[in-house]
């Protein structure tokens, strides 16, 4: 084999090997592909809560995602599209449950306005308690109903009319995100009472607790939780 041809047999093979890996290396998750789009607001040793945002016509690059849940604060419409090339048009409205799509994709906005979402991982078990208070969920049964339950998470959509109370319960480990601004009073069983003001939008983590709640404002409040299992 003269050099030419040798050289021209290696040039080939390292170009299908080099388009090969391409095609093998793994997509990045959105954290790490798309950081102006996904940032961790909060992490603990049990879970990552991921907000998540797009403006009209903002597109990000392919990249995939941990197992997750998550509530969309805003409604909008976009396009996700896949490695094999195919696309689709999803629509959502604020306060709709997502139960998280784990197939690579890129998306892009197609909304007039912002869109706007939270997403919890579970990375860890929570060692739960055995609490003699019935859950909220047993309790308040027409206010309070869990809209999804998955391995180790469950999502809770709570709603109070104004001036709505609600008697003794129990809560689980895990996040809240708050639909609606809110005003409420809480109180232990050992009889303090605290004041809590979150605006809509809101995320916090919260260990497992035992409450009685009163909306103090002169509107309804909406709220998901999602308790560890």
């Amino acid at each position: 084999m003269n050099n030419r041809l040798y050289l021209a047999f290696t040039f080939i093979f390292i170009f299908i090997m080099s388009c090969s890996e391409g095609k093998n290396d793994p997509v990045l998750t959105a954290i790490d592909a798309a950081p102006d789009h996904y940032k961790v607001e909060f992490e603990n040793e049990h879970v990552r809560v991921i907000r998540v945002k797009y403006g009209p016509g903002e597109k990000s690059v392919m990249h995939s995602h941990e197992p997750f849940v998550g509530v969309a604060l805003t409604g909008g419409e976009s396009v996700f599209e896949t490695l094999d090339g195919k696309s689709e048009t999803r629509v959502s409205s604020s306060g709709d449950i997502i139960d998280g799509d784990l197939t690579p994709h890129s998306v892009t906005s197609i909304s007039e306005l912002n869109q706007e979402s939270i997403f919890v991982e579970i990375k860890n078990p929570y060692p739960s308690k055995d609490v003699a208070v019935p859950n909220a969920v047993d309790v308040a049964p027409d206010n309070v109903i869990v809209e999804l339950e998955k391995p180790g998470i469950r999502i809770i959509r709570s709603k109070s009319p104004a001036g709505n109370e609600t008697p003794m319960h129990s809560h689980r480990a895990g996040i809240s995100v708050a639909l609606t601004d809110m005003r409420v009073a809480t109180t232990t069983p050992s009889g303090e009472v605290a004041e809590v003001t979150r605006l809509a939008g809101n995320v916090v983590w919260a260990e497992e607790r035992v409450h009685s709640g009163k909306n103090l404002g002169d509107t309804p409040t909406e709220m998901v939780l999602f308790e560890l299992l």
